[in-house]
């Protein structure tokens, strides 16, 4: 590998928008464990504020945000009305939607989002397209790249995303990198096709960074007290990947079976399901055992309070939140997403339930009667490093193959 200090390897890495999340915290921690003698690195971000890092080192340069429109500039509306391929985009966007399907509806609007993107000059000696959607896109057209590479964090089948969609974008890509071996080898197993340039990285996370951000002070909304057991979900309020509808629909049923005397259940973050959680905690008479505070810039300081991170989603690829809540001492409580039994050894130092509502219900029964376990899995979690900051030498070798 070349490590002149002239003839470093020219890396851009693409993302959609600097948030409060799993993959943005995989994206700083994979930035900042690249080697500053290995990497000239520039960033872009479609959309985020040119005064904040991020967390992000300083010899990584972040370009000039790639949304370059007003969205509803009369300018841009005219340039858009007057393409064929934008108009017919809009009304796929609009049918798809109005079908419950708004993440196919963002497959399609993405392939037109790259065409009013900043454009670069410069020419790089790889290019990653760190999401699917306009990264993707944005990576694979407008972008003058030696080797292009997408990163997958979703197991796209149980999205609801529509592979034929995406399929030319993903074919001309010279290596696919999947964040959980699972959904890799799902991948591969539908797209034979792919085999030879698919590799697994995991999301990289040091136990400094996440241990960093958990120094701070928070105030939980209820009595800290030893007595209760505290639940933390940390993830965007969105039934139809992240569940808390069918959690909360389980927690009425705890109520019932008299087993929340001892539980509390704090959510952290916001989105389009949010007054609807809320509306199902007052209809449920729930609001002393839920309390769903909103999105915090760093959730770490409330989730160390706690003993449970409670994931009851529908799907995931491998959430980055159950590694933090690894690294800050706490037990991981999930339904079997993708990758679940991977990140987490079932009955040692996590619980990992089948993905239905009456499995997680008979599940989370059987814990709250058998309360004990959680020492044990405890104990576990506190003698095992979780942190992976050296697996960035596996990108290493792909660039060195791919180059």
């Amino acid at each position: 590998m070349r490590t002149n200090e002239y003839k470093k390897i020219r890396l851009l890495v693409c993302f959609i928008h600097a948030h409060v999340g799993g993959a943005m915290t995989s994206l700083i921690n994979f930035l900042n464990a690249l080697d500053d003698d290995k990497y000239d690195v520039d960033v872009m971000f479609y959309e985020n504020d040119p005064n904040d890092r991020y967390g992000i080192k300083d010899t990584v340069n972040i370009l000039p945000q790639g949304k370059i429109h007003e969205s509803r500039s009369i300018k841009n509306l005219l340039r858009k009305a007057a393409s064929p391929k934008y108009v017919a985009a809009r009304i796929q966007d609009f049918y798809y939607k109005r079908r419950g399907n708004k993440l196919k509806a963002v497959q399609i609007m993405s392939k037109q989002g790259y065409i009013y993107s900043r454009s670069l000059d410069r020419e790089y000696d790889a290019a990653i397209a760190y999401e699917y959607g306009w990264c993707m896109n944005y990576v694979l057209n407008r972008v003058k790249a030696k080797r292009k590479i997408l990163w997958n964090h979703l197991d796209m089948e149980k999205t609801g995303m529509d592979y034929r969609v995406d399929k030319r974008a993903i074919d001309a890509m010279d290596a696919l990198v999947f964040v959980s071996a699972d959904c890799m080898e799902k991948h591969i197993r539908l797209h034979p096709e792919h085999s030879g340039k698919c590799c697994f990285i995991p999301n990289l996370l040091t136990s400094d960074y996440v241990k960093n951000k958990g120094r701070g002070d928070a105030e939980l909304p209820f009595d800290n007290a030893d007595k209760y057991i505290k639940f933390v979900t940390v993830a965007r309020v969105r039934f139809e990947q992240k569940a808390q509808d069918r959690a909360v629909r389980v927690f009425s049923r705890l109520k019932r079976d008299g087993l929340l005397d001892r539980v509390k259940w704090l959510i952290i973050g916001s989105g389009r399901d949010m007054e609807k959680l809320e509306n199902m905690i007052k209809d449920d008479e729930l609001g002393e055992y839920i309390y769903p505070i909103g999105q915090k810039l760093n959730p770490m300081p409330y989730v160390k309070q706690c003993d449970i991170c409670f994931m009851p989603s529908h799907y995931e690829g491998k959430p980055m939140a159950v590694t933090e809540g690894f690294i800050m001492g706490l037990v991981p409580v999930v339904t079997a997403y993708t990758s679940a039994r991977e990140q987490i050894r079932d009955g040692v130092d996590g619980l990992v339930f089948e993905n239905n509502e009456d499995a997680l219900y008979e599940g989370l029964k059987s814990f709250l009667k058998n309360p004990e376990i959680l020492d044990k899995l405890r104990a576990n979690v506190l003698k095992t490093d979780y942190g992976n900051e050296k697996e960035i030498a596996v990108f290493d070798k792909l660039i060195e193959k791919l180059l």
